[in-house]
Parts: structure tokens; sequence; C-alpha cells
């Protein structure tokens, strides 16, 4: 994960420590998943500004509140039995990390051209 990210091994730990990213430990190797690669990367990009690990903190808190907010949408249509329930909600699911993606992104802009008077 290192190489890949272009994180230092401290780094990794940094973000180990704040919750942003685990591995799974097999035979005494710790494995990393692709979503792991994605915030090690981000979380590179960030350290070349100067962001820390510590700062990168709200992201979780933000999509872990965001992902009980949709599991109380979708826990009704869990607890069916029927798979056509299952399948509907996964793809409730996936709709509104969808629609939270591009409220998000809407807000920082707004919130981005605020600070730059644009």
């Amino acid at each position: 994960l290192t190489r890949a990210s272009g994180l230092s091994a401290g780094g990794v730990v940094e973000l180990e420590r704040y919750g942003l990213l685990s591995g799974r430990v097999v035979a005494g190797t710790t494995y990393y998943d692709e979503e792991a690669f994605t915030v090690a990367t981000a979380a590179a990009g960030f350290a070349a500004h100067g962001i820390e690990p510590r700062h990168l903190r709200m992201y979780k808190t933000a999509a872990d509140r965001e992902g009980d907010l949709y599991e109380q949408v979708v826990t009704p249509l869990l607890k069916q039995r029927n798979p056509q329930a299952r399948t509907r909600a996964v793809a409730d699911l996936a709709e509104l990390a969808r629609l939270g993606q591009r409220l998000r992104a809407s807000l920082l802009r707004v919130a981005l051209r605020e600070h730059t008077g644009g």
C-alpha cells in the first residue's frame, strides 16, 4: 500500500489510527483492499498540501453519519424475506450514495466560491 499510494508506513499507521483505513491480517501480513488504496492515495494527495490524517477524520465522521441515515431508509426492505426487496435495497443504497455525492460536490463548490469571491 505504501508503494502504490505514495504514503509512508507512518502515514498508513496514522490513517489506521484515525479509523480512515484498515487492513485484514492473514498469516501475519496485512492486506488492504481497493477502498483502502483509494483512501491512501487521496490522503497522499492531501498530505502534499499539508493536510494531515487527523484533518481527514471529518470525512470518516460524515460518511458514517450518512451511512447511518441511508441504513434507516433501507432497513425495512432488508427485513423483508423476499429477494426483490433486497435487490431494491441495494439499488436504493446506490442511488442514495450517488445523490449524496452530487449534493456534497455542489455544496463544496458553493462554499469554495464564497471563499474565492467567484
